[in-house]
């Protein structure tokens, strides 16, 4: 029988924000938008600064692509330390808590101040053709992609206004998906700014290929079906299943899979019985 200090243990709990554990356990995010803080390294090394784990902070839920997983506090707490029982776990985040909430000296109090703030939010200022920005173009060559790179692939400047209200302004290379967000890469920042969503080119009602992301697209959009195939780019890992519904429209389907990335897991056997008109491409 669970006791009522239990329950009311467990709805405490639920006030504390996962950005807050983080901290608290060394994380910093190394992306901030209004509605996500963007991680990488989390449960796992990751050197390269990829993007990998997203709170929604509003919510307080996260996702981690790596893992394809993701939830509330405890799914978080129960994934971080899977060797810990429930009662260990939340005598843990009770300590943290209290640590958090309790004045250990005057640095400490502007910090908590900050979090009551509005979280910066990145707007977007203007797109242009490739070919003016060399910032740009020395990523894409650097990344391979310069050559491949279609007329859907601009140059996105967009910006952030600090608590101070001083204009920071960024660059990188872009794309767009079917929500309006535009999907971002520069050396050392890969985020959507706008509304997350898949991309789609339509060119038939019959035959679709779907690709994990653009970078993919690019590298196989001369095969030889391709010219006669709408085109599903997912962006994110988080979409399979949206991905799967719309490609069962679709008499003919093109799955171009990497099952090594992050976040994707064993994706030709169960979507391949799931979409029985699907031919699986290894990338």
């Amino acid at each position: 029988m669970t006791s009522k200090k239990n329950k009311d243990d467990a709805s405490t709990l639920d006030t504390l924000p996962i950005t807050s554990l983080l901290k608290a356990l060394g994380h910093e995010p190394i992306s901030v938008t209004e509605e996500e803080y963007s991680y990488a390294g989390v449960f796992g090394d990751r050197p390269d600064n990829r993007i990998v784990l997203q709170i929604n902070h509003r919510l307080n839920l996260w996702f981690d692509k790596a893992l394809g997983k993701g939830g509330n506090l405890m799914d978080f707490a129960s994934t971080y330390w899977p060797n810990l029982s429930t009662e260990e776990i939340e005598q843990k985040l009770h300590g943290i808590m209290i640590n958090i909430n309790t004045p250990v000296s005057e640095k400490d109090r502007p910090r908590r101040k900050r979090k009551a703030h509005k979280v910066p939010h990145y707007h977007i200022d203007r797109t242009h053709p490739l070919g003016h920005n060399t910032e740009i173009t020395d990523f894409l060559k650097k990344s391979g992609l310069w050559e491949l790179a279609d007329l859907n692939i601009k140059e996105v400047y967009y910006f952030l206004t600090d608590q101070k209200g001083k204009r920071k302004d960024f660059c990188a290379a872009g794309w767009q998906n079917e929500n309006g967000g535009w999907e971002v890469r520069a050396q050392h920042f890969e985020d959507c700014i706008g509304t997350k969503g898949m991309t789609f080119h339509s060119r038939s009602e019959t035959t679709l290929a779907i690709f994990p992301v653009y970078e993919d697209y690019l590298k196989r959009r001369n095969d030889s079906h391709m010219p006669y195939a709408s085109v599903l780019i997912l962006n994110y890992p988080d979409f399979l299943s949206a991905a799967m519904k719309r490609a069962s429209h679709f008499e003919k389907v093109f799955f171009y899979v990497d099952e090594a990335r992050e976040g994707y897991g064993s994706v030709t056997d169960t979507r391949v019985r799931e979409l029985p008109q699907a031919t699986i491409i290894s990338l």
